[in-house]
């Protein structure tokens, strides 16, 4: 047979039989196709068996398990399948990733769950995060801070977490740098609030002129709380001022009316309440160096040799300097000078005397603690002629002597010294001279209580 015969049977055997060679045709084409599809299908299968075996252990907390998972993957199956792998796990970590952050910033989880999560994540570096959903989840978390839906740390901890992330440098920065603005902008403001109720209200008006306008909603309560405070100030800082004025402390008293003075610039009882404790403070305000070119003056000491610790109290209404003096190093000496008069009076008791040669007069601390002044020489003198006068005791002159020169008066020493005590520096002494042919009498007056002993007589006794 040759081959065109054959070539006819052929031909013939198709055309009795060609209905019955479609059909198995078509039969064995679509064996052919189901069975790719077959194929196809459970490769498929495969990768969303695998991914959702992994994305199960990451939920449920297992992260060592999830990221061993992947690594068997890698080993176990080719590059091809591996790509379908991690788009696949791409898409539903991303999914898994917005979800959690929500969460978390809602305090649905703990910052362990979602730190372990990002960590897991970071682990398995072929994924890809989607960056663009992350950073429109931290610019809500920025907003929900500002509108005080979540608190601070909760909202900058999301921030720092999230950067964390594979694929994010510093694109959260932003987001992290406004919370962190907003968050200090209302300690600033709390703090005002806090001065605010301690009468505070030049320091609270300050630290409400710091609070951020870009915060809206503690911009405006700020805004208004300063207006309270300077409503309130005006005031509440003159009478401080007149409290810090009778207390001596000048430079206070100024400082608050020149924060009034601030926001009433043209107030005309600010104005003339400035004036004065300017004066004040011009007049009555002593510095070291005022101090120790008194001392060196008075004294005629050398001022490269003095030094000096000193502090001012009021005393009766009137300012002075409590002074140490000292000379070389050496304490020489304790005084009160007057920051008015510019009088220096040396300390000096029973048990303390400097031996002053320059001072204007004396004084010591009582048992309470007060200031008590020594009466001066010319008082002293002033109380004896009265009660000379008021005995009807006729004289023609008073001196006063040192304490050697009255003792030659003095018949009763046993008296004396049961008086002094050993506190002869506490007195003046005076001589009355009575005339011609009468003898003159030696009289003690102590410089602190004022009283007078007549210490010429067998007898010492007080006049």
């Amino acid at each position: 047979m040759n081959f065109k015969e054959l070539f006819y049977k052929c031909v013939d055997f198709i055309d009795i039989y060609k209905k019955n060679i479609i059909t198995i045709s078509l039969s064995v084409l679509g064996v052919i196709v189901l069975v790719i599809v077959f194929f196809i299908s459970s490769d498929e299968l495969s990768v969303q068996k695998e991914v959702d075996t992994l994305l199960e252990n990451i939920e449920n907390r297992r992260y060592n398990i999830a990221i061993d998972n992947y690594s068997n993957y890698e080993k176990k199956f080719s590059d091809s399948k591996m790509k379908r792998i991690d788009k696949t796990l791409s898409k539903k970590i991303n999914k898994l990733l917005l979800e959690s952050g929500d969460k978390y910033v809602n305090k649905e989880i703990t910052k362990e769950q979602y730190v372990g999560m990002i960590n897991t994540i970071n682990a398995i570096e072929n994924i890809e995060v989607d960056v663009g959903r992350i950073i429109e989840q931290s610019q809500r978390v920025s907003d929900m801070y500002k509108e005080e839906n979540t608190d601070y740390d909760t909202a900058l901890s999301y921030i720092s977490m999230a950067s964390t992330l594979n694929g994010i440098s510093n694109e959260l920065d932003g987001y992290k740098s406004n919370i962190e603005q907003i968050h200090e902008s209302r300690l600033v403001y709390e703090k005002a609030n806090e001065n605010k109720e301690n009468h505070m209200y030049y320091e609270a008006i300050q630290d409400y002129d710091k609070v951020l306008d870009k915060d809206d909603k503690y911009y405006k309560k700020a805004q208004k709380e300063k207006d309270e405070c300077i409503d309130l100030m005006y005031d509440d800082y003159i009478e401080k001022a007149d409290e810090s004025n009778k207390d001596g402390d000048y430079e206070s008293a100024l400082r608050y009316i020149e924060y009034v003075k601030k926001y009433y610039p043209d107030d005309e009882n600010i104005l003339n309440l400035e004036k004065k404790y300017k004066e004040k403070l011009s007049i009555y305000t002593l510095s070291a160096d005022d101090i120790i070119n008194l001392i060196s003056k008075k004294g005629n000491i050398s001022k490269n040799s003095l030094s000096i610790n000193s502090y001012y109290q009021m005393i009766d209404g009137e300012k002075y300097y409590c002074v140490e003096v000292l000379e070389y190093g050496m304490l020489t000496d304790e005084i009160l000078v007057n920051a008015k008069t510019k009088e220096i009076y040396s300390y000096k008791d029973s048990n303390k005397d400097y031996k002053n040669t320059y001072c204007n007069g004396y004084f010591r601390y009582d048992n309470s603690g007060k200031v008590q002044f020594a009466i001066s020489e010319e008082k002293a003198k002033f109380i004896l002629q009265n009660k000379l006068e008021k005995n009807d005791e006729k004289y023609k002159e008073i001196y006063e002597v040192s304490k050697n020169k009255a003792d030659r008066y003095v018949e009763d020493e046993k008296g004396l010294e049961n008086i002094l005590k050993g506190n002869e520096g506490l007195y003046y002494y005076e001589i009355v001279n009575k005339g011609f042919f009468r003898p003159k009498e030696a009289f003690m007056i102590n410089m602190y209580s004022e009283k007078v002993y007549i210490i010429s007589q067998k007898e010492i006794k007080e006049y």
